[in-house]
């Protein structure tokens, strides 16, 4: 689709985000990039090394190379150890969540914006100024809780409405034209 095409359900498209989706739309990427890429090494591996922690701690006790006492201590040191890990979690995502509502305020003064999809990007318009997403520079489109996102590598995504479609078809084939774009992309830098 180019901007001499006539408008079809597929764009160009305008609206404007209401106050609960800029909200939803500001978490959902303040979550993600404060969960980016390090899921697995903030979450889940400070509980799978403080359990493993406690068995070797355990089996040393059990078996009398470690005294009970200095085996009570470790475990008392595991558990702050793992505590602390846990609290620095905590306050990144509390971070993540400030930097989220700057993002909702911004989000909501930026206006009405026109959307316009072409073989190689998208194109958002808004008072605020216009953005280009490539296609190549996303990692993955998707729709969550009636919102379609385009996640690019580095910077701010692109949040679109399911609303701002004449239906949910209309909605669903965007998606899909966008999902194809980020698929060509990808098949490309390979």
């Amino acid at each position: 689709m180019n901007e001499n095409d006539p408008p079809t359900g597929l764009g160009p498209c305008a609206f404007a985000l209401t106050a609960q989706e800029a909200k939803i739309a500001a978490s959902r990427a303040g979550l993600r990039a404060a969960l980016s890429g390090r899921l697995s090494l903030t979450h889940v591996a400070p509980l799978v090394g403080f359990v493993l922690f406690v068995a070797f701690v355990a089996i040393l006790t059990s078996a009398g190379l470690l005294g009970r006492r200095l085996g009570e201590a470790a475990l008392i040191v595991g558990a702050i150890a793992f505590m602390a890990s846990r609290m620095a979690a905590h306050w990144r995502l509390r971070g993540a969540r400030k930097n989220s509502l700057a993002a909702m305020i911004a989000l909501q003064k930026a206006g009405q914006a026109m959307v316009r999809l072409d073989d190689s990007g998208l194109l958002v318009e808004s008072v605020a100024g216009s953005r280009r997403l490539a296609f190549a520079d996303c990692e993955e489109a998707e729709d969550a809780g009636g919102m379609i996102y385009l996640w690019p590598r580095a910077g701010e995504p692109a949040f679109i409405p399911a609303r701002a479609f004449p239906s949910e078809q209309a909605a669903r084939e965007f998606l899909a034209l966008v999902r194809a774009g980020v698929a060509r992309a990808a098949k490309r830098r390979v």
